[in-house]
């Protein structure tokens, strides 16, 4: 499964669009519907796409995308979700519209089609410890993510998460709130196990 393919993700409003459901047009949070269950989730196709700033060097890229499908990977394994395909996708990889990427999904079998947007910007100014005695200001590096799925019987959006109001976008600063002095780096594959643990446990469960 570890391969690259010309795709492009799939649109979060394109999703909706496709499965014929209403869209989360207007909406800032996440929109899941009543009946979703994460268990439902147990063999489908992830796309995933990333997008870097432009001081990101292709070594980097390179190593920070290899790192997130190794932690996409493991942690589908570890949860027992046995996906159909993971497709990284690069950002000058050619586009596939919504039905494309559903039909995929129909023809491998799999019951859902995942979408996700990996964003890394650089320097980011992030105010850390929000909402304690300590609030602090500092540069960043951080990765957003935002996905969509949508079953794959009828096309029906399922899940959607937008980046920044979704809670899984994450920092490679591990603030200490009692002591902001005493704040970390974390490396990019510290970040980035973490954003996937966030994605999956939001959409296939812990």
């Amino acid at each position: 499964m570890r391969r690259a393919v010309a795709l492009a993700a799939l649109a979060l409003v394109g999703a909706a669009c496709a499965s014929g459901a209403d869209g989360p047009s207007g909406r800032g949070g996440p929109v899941r519907v009543a009946d979703f269950k994460p268990e439902q989730i147990r063999q489908p196709v992830f796309f995933v796409r990333f997008e870097f700033a432009s001081d990101f060097d292709a070594k980097e890229r390179q190593a920070e995308i290899a790192d997130y499908e190794g932690a996409l990977l493991d942690g589908l394994n570890s949860r027992a979700v046995l996906a159909k395909d993971v497709v990284v996708l690069r950002e000058r990889d050619a586009k596939l519209d919504a039905a494309a990427m559903l039909g995929k999904a129909r023809l491998l079998g799999a019951d859902h089609a995942v979408s996700v947007h990996v964003q890394a910007i650089r320097p980011a100014q992030a105010v850390f410890c929000d909402g304690t005695r300590r609030p602090f200001r500092a540069p960043a590096t951080v990765w957003s993510q935002a996905v969509s799925v949508v079953r794959a019987s009828d096309g029906a959006t399922r899940v959607v998460v937008e980046a920044k109001s979704g809670g899984l976008e994450v920092y490679d600063l591990d603030a200490d709130c009692t002591n902001p002095r005493e704040s970390r780096r974390r490396t990019p594959t510290e970040a980035l196990n973490d954003a996937v643990t966030r994605l999956l446990n939001r959409i296939v469960g812990p």
